[in-house]
């Protein structure tokens, strides 16, 4: 298949609900905590996989995805990742910052790795607001985001602090 840029952004715009949702509490993988999911647009057209990961250690990073899962190919084509900060290197300078890794028509087609288009975004700061964000920019349908993630509410005056 021939991607286009028109063809990711229906995936992207098309409503997406879950097919095996997100468990309650994280699991524990290699010095990360990870939720795995599973969607489908409400046309049941389209088959996605989700993920949410930080490491354990250093919670600014962490990693939001949408995998498309193609049903003509066997495999799965990464979309978007909504990550934190996880450390500036040469390559990619922008990771010492939130960003966001976007697939395109042009690196999927190519063979290139499909997300490698990276952007700095000031859209949230942490990953309870890279969820909600995450949420609104692949269109779950937005009762079951509530309640599957819900959002965090932060109170200024906890006696935790």
């Amino acid at each position: 298949m021939n991607y286009t840029d028109d063809f990711i952004d229906q995936l992207f715009s098309c409503v997406k609900t879950f097919i095996d949702p997100p468990s309650k509490e994280y699991r524990e993988d290699r010095g990360h905590m990870k939720k795995n999911f599973t969607l489908q647009s409400i046309d049941r057209q389209f088959f996605f996989k989700g993920f949410v990961r930080f490491n354990i250690r250093f919670l600014e990073n962490f990693s939001i995805g949408l995998d498309f899962d193609p049903k003509e190919v066997r495999g799965s084509i990464c979309l978007l990742r909504c990550n934190g900060n996880h450390g500036e290197n040469v390559v990619f300078p922008l990771h010492s910052s939130c960003h966001i890794h976007r697939a395109t028509a042009y690196t999927i087609n190519e063979g290139l790795k499909p997300e490698s288009h990276i952007e700095q975004t000031t859209a949230y700061v942490s990953i309870d607001e890279a969820i909600q964000y995450y949420i609104k920019l692949i269109n779950l349908d937005p009762a079951e985001g509530e309640r599957h993630f819900p959002p965090k509410q932060l109170n200024l005056f906890s006696e935790n602090d």
